[in-house]
């Protein structure tokens, strides 16, 4: 009985295994993946591509509860941990719509030959800012990289003068592959708890 157990770091441990699924990897692949083909092959309706991904957000967030629930059971999170998470949430929801909108209606300016023109890198820029966000929230190092590969496809977009939708498909690809790695993974770590 010598051994003490950290409270703290167990919730901590916890939580990350709740975002270790990789169905919001496969989510955030498939929503880049929409953009990505709306910013590149679609122009005229790409200022509306946000919207599909928008609308899914609460009920993928359900099917993620209850998928994981099954598996690992409900955990209930300390008072300090659920304030966090809900200030989290809203900055990053404000912070992400604020952003988006800003640079959607530039770049839709921009396109139509109003105002000065708006490098194709804008919008994987700040979807690398958002990665950065979800990065915190999730206490998820991978959105770091898909962050990286954003960052950098926004930066060969400007340099190539290319459709701002290049980036979204290439992170698109590379969080869905890492989000069904991960869904494997975890059905054959977590099978579905049966109760009696």
């Amino acid at each position: 009985m010598g051994e003490s157990i950290d409270l703290r770091n167990l919730e901590r441990e916890a939580y990350r295994a709740q975002w270790s699924d990789g169905l919001i990897d496969i989510y955030l692949g498939l929503s880049l993946l929409w953009l990505g083909v709306m910013w590149t092959w679609v122009n005229e309706f790409s200022g509306l591509a946000g919207i599909l991904p928008a609308i899914f957000v609460t009920p993928m967030l359900a099917v993620h509860r209850r998928f994981v629930e099954a598996r690992i059971g409900h955990v209930e999170w300390r008072p300090a941990r659920i304030g966090w998470e809900r200030r989290s949430q809203v900055l990053l929801l404000v912070a992400g719509v604020g952003l988006f909108g800003v640079t959607i209606g530039a770049l839709i300016i921009s396109r139509n030959g109003g105002g000065h023109a708006v490098g194709p890198g804008i919008l994987a820029w700040i979807l690398a800012a958002l990665c950065l966000g979800l990065s915190v929230l999730l206490v998820a190092r991978r959105m770091l990289l898909y962050g990286v590969v954003l960052l950098i496809g926004g930066v060969a977009v400007e340099l190539a003068d290319a459709e701002p939708g290049w980036p979204m498909l290439a992170c698109g690809v590379a969080a869905t592959i890492t989000g069904l790695v991960m869904l494997r993974r975890f059905v054959e770590r977590h099978p579905v708890i049966r109760t009696p």
